[in-house]
């Protein structure tokens, strides 16, 4: 056998090899985009960002790098890493500005970071490109009312309600606002309507029963208090 045919074969072999390795590596990367794309929500959050960190280091296409910069994000962001989720919403943003998602998800680091002026600008955008969203209109509320707008807290509870009558968070925050503004009946009526629309067994009754019975208590004080003055 000559030099050549050895040399031939030699190159074929490690052509071939290589072959192997690329279609190896496009799988990985294939799954790592999966992993890191999937609305499966028993996916952990440290996990996700790892197939989302190795997806966005072997490049992605304009079209796929903010949806898997909106999943890390997002994932960042349950672990308390804002500052991280910041980043990566912000350079989702830069590619997909007219996104309704990224800007609320945006609003949302910044609201756990206390940074409400920077969290309303974003809803504010958000808004602006879907008006009829209820969830940014929420949201923008949930911002004025850690801010002490009472008012202008309202107005957004009220307007998400509008959008969509049977939003219990919305109820729920609007109800809460009007006990700390002491707008007691108005108060009862939204955390009743709430208590309606929640399923027995749901997690959240017992938050809710709380709330139910503050607002109670404060409503019966308020009517002896107006008794005893008449």
């Amino acid at each position: 056998m000559s030099t050549f045919t050895v040399f031939g074969k030699c190159v074929a072999l490690l052509a071939g090899a290589g072959a192997i390795m690329l279609v190896q590596g496009a799988a990985l990367a294939a799954s790592d985009l999966e992993t890191c794309t999937t609305t499966d929500a028993s996916v952990e959050a440290l996990n996700r960002i790892g197939a989302c960190s190795r997806a966005i280091e072997k490049g992605l296409d304009a079209d796929v790098r903010p949806k898997a910069l909106y999943y890390r994000g997002t994932s960042y962001g349950l672990m308390g890493q804002m500052d991280q989720a910041i980043a990566d919403f912000t350079a989702a943003l830069e590619v997909e500005s007219g996104n309704i998602e990224l800007w609320i998800a945006r609003s949302r680091a910044y609201y756990q970071k206390q940074l409400y002026d920077e969290a309303m600008l974003d809803l504010a955008e958000a808004i602006k490109l879907k008006p009829d969203n209820p969830v940014a209109h929420d949201l923008m509320g949930k911002n004025h009312f850690m801010l002490g707008n009472y008012e202008l807290a309202i107005g957004f509870f009220s307007k998400a309600i509008d959008l969509n009558p049977n939003y219990y968070n919305a109820f729920i925050n609007r109800a809460t606002t009007y006990y700390r503004d002491n707008k007691l009946a108005e108060a009862m009526k939204d955390v009743n309507a709430a208590y309606l629309m929640l399923p027995p067994g749901d997690s959240r009754g017992r938050g809710l029963l709380q709330l139910k019975v503050a607002i109670e208590q404060a409503y019966a004080s308020q009517q002896r208090a107006t008794q005893t003055k008449n």
